[in-house]
């Protein structure tokens, strides 16, 4: 089978739904299909030269809603049909806008994405993608909790829904050299692997660390993420200086492969205001660490409260604070929860799984 991959941009393989594209068309090609990736437009990272499984080709659309948007696109859809393109599958919000509207053929069956609680309607509103339903043949969701906000944001019909969760490849924690990331030896070690924005609520969990500091526990937090949103990082760092903390918090900054650290935790956090299907909570499980989450998009399809992990009410510092100590205080429980978390990883959200479940849906 014939396939393009269409996406805005790429700004790394490491993480997030970018990885989620790599496997995807690394799990593609080496079931012998046909696959191309197409970028829209460039980025450094892009631009310097980056391994990927398959071919890469860039667009140069900078704007969608231009005339070289349209141009390019429509002497796109042409090479596609003449080369017996099957499929575009379309990922990002310029891409799910263009691909059906300047890309649907008899002969080009069109597959978008939605990833996120809503972030892929800043900018750009929800009706746009509605009316382009009659034009798009199936949507893909991460997790059951963006399929149903989908289908009240766009009216998508049932038979275009369709739910793959996200793949995880498989990570040896051995194998992996790691620098130390926590400094004390009797301290309860956490980590939150996230970008520092306010979507994440980085400062939930420090001022949570703030609040077990006070009630006598030592406690270390460290920050696997690219400080995206200068005015909250000067407001964490505000917050950390007041207080004197900052022997507790440790800035580890962008991670390419934060899972070679996950060993040196306790507990992993994931505290945002909203979630699709979490990479970084799928790979706190996979490494055996009990989760704390906040209750939103798809973190209770991942965690299940009381049996792998703990969740919480987002801005609920004072229940993130006593989720955290009850599991320090509760060593066989800890252990517990995180046995079933690289369990459930395990048996159900495999890459394999992930890739199979997408040439089905690409050949049905």
């Amino acid at each position: 089978m014939k396939i393009t991959i269409l996406v805005d941009a790429l700004h790394s393989i490491a993480a997030g739904s970018e990885r989620q594209i790599f496997k995807l068309a690394e799990g593609l090609t080496a079931h012998k299909h046909d696959v191309e990736l197409v970028l829209l437009r460039d980025t450094a990272f892009t631009r310097d030269g980056f391994d990927f499984p398959c071919a890469v080709r860039t667009l140069g659309i900078s704007r969608i809603f231009s005339w070289n948007a349209i141009k390019t696109l429509m002497a796109f859809r042409q090479q596609l049909i003449q080369q017996g393109v099957q499929v575009v599958h379309a990922w990002f919000p310029d891409a799910c806008i263009l691909a059906p509207a300047l890309l649907k053929s008899s002969r080009l069956r069109i597959i978008t994405s939605r990833r996120d609680m809503g972030l892929i309607y800043h900018g750009k509103p929800s009706w746009i993608f509605r009316r382009l339903a009659f034009r798009t043949d199936a949507v893909v969701s991460n997790s059951a909790a963006v399929a149903e906000l989908i289908s009240q944001q766009e009216q998508l019909p049932d038979h275009k829904k369709h739910i793959i969760y996200n793949g995880i490849d498989a990570f040896d924690t051995d194998s992996n050299a790691h620098e130390a990331i926590f400094s004390a030896t009797e301290s309860i070690k956490l980590i939150l692997v996230a970008n520092v924005k306010p979507v994440k609520r980085t400062l939930d969990a420090i001022k949570a660390v703030h609040a077990l500091l006070v009630t006598g526990h030592v406690v270390e937090l460290a920050l696997a993420g690219e400080k995206q949103d200068a005015t909250y990082v000067q407001e964490i760092e505000a917050f950390i200086a007041e207080k004197g903390i900052a022997d507790a918090i440790h800035w580890l900054g962008q991670v390419n492969e934060p899972r070679r650290l996950l060993s040196q935790a306790d507990i992993g956090l994931l505290v945002s205001d909203s979630e699709g299907l979490s990479n970084t909570l799928m790979e706190y499980m996979q490494a055996g660490l009990p989760v704390v989450a906040t209750n939103v998009g798809g973190n209770p399809e991942l965690i299940i409260d009381g049996l792998n992990g703990i969740l919480i009410e987002k801005g609920d510092i004072t229940g993130l604070a006593d989720a955290i100590a009850s599991l320090a205080n509760e060593p066989a429980t800890k252990t517990y929860y995180g046995e079933c978390a690289k369990a459930r990883i395990e048996q159900e959200f495999s890459l394999k799984a992930m890739v199979i479940q997408h040439e089905n849906l690409y050949g049905s």
